[in-house]
């Protein structure tokens, strides 16, 4: 069985995840999705998710783009930074 990670935003995600809802009232729900996609995604096997970008990965999930980190130690996953995928 896989070991699950607990997955955490950081503070300045969140709110830029806030930001592009906020700013994209069309595609809201689908937003809302991505990030739900990006959390039971990264709760399971993150290190093989995305490509590596120096000590963090970097994954799309369309219509949002997350840079994240994983401490196996910890058994968690922090998701540095979010912005919209065009951007």
């Amino acid at each position: 069985m896989k070991r699950r990670f607990t997955v955490v935003w950081d503070a300045s995600a969140e709110r830029n995840l806030t930001k592009i809802w906020n700013a994209n009232p069309a595609i809201r729900q689908e937003i809302t999705e991505a990030a739900d996609k990006i959390d039971s995604t990264l709760a399971y096997e993150p290190a093989s998710i995305g490509l590596p970008r120096g000590a963090s990965r970097y994954v799309v999930q369309e219509p949002l783009a997350i840079l994240f980190r994983v401490l196996e130690d910890d058994r968690q996953v922090r998701v540095l930074y979010v912005k919209h995928w065009l951007d």
